[in-house]
């Protein structure tokens, strides 16, 4: 069991390294990036099922567990933060993440790419993260 909770590290940092790549490319290839459309959106959709598949695995495998974050990334060494993985957050990481990428389908093809949709991509990507996070970081375990 140790060794599928060192994956779950990967839910709310895939979305989140997925729109800081997206944003470092808007930044350096500025008008290319913002033509690229397709791609970006499939960044960020993937960056979002491929989180969405995990916590479906532990849900189905019934994996819960909960380990200190500073095990995992060495910038959270001095605090005492730790993921707790459990059926109840997974179901909301797995609804949200369908939701989430329900709605970017849904953006990409009601709204004009102009300048502004590769911003909102990275913003949605961004905000998904740090839910998926928060999630995580609170104890949901009394709920079942």
């Amino acid at each position: 069991m140790g060794n599928s909770l060192n994956i779950s590290i990967l839910i709310p940092l895939l979305p989140m390294v997925a729109a800081l790549f997206v944003f470092v490319l808007l930044a350096s290839f500025n008008r290319t990036i913002n033509r690229l459309t397709k791609p970006v959106t499939a960044i960020i959709s993937l960056s979002l099922l491929i989180p969405c598949f995990i916590s479906s695995f532990y849900y189905f495998k019934k994996i819960e567990g909960d380990f200190f974050l500073s095990d995992f990334l060495g910038f959270f060494e001095k605090t005492n933060l730790v993921i707790h993985l459990n059926l109840v957050s997974e179901k909301i990481i797995i609804f949200f993440s369908l939701i989430m990428i329900i709605i970017i389908g849904g953006l990409f093809y009601k709204l004009p790419r102009k300048k502004g949709y590769v911003s909102l991509m990275i913003g949605l990507g961004l905000i998904s993260s740090s839910l998926m996070l928060s999630v995580l970081l609170m104890d949901l375990s009394a709920l079942t």
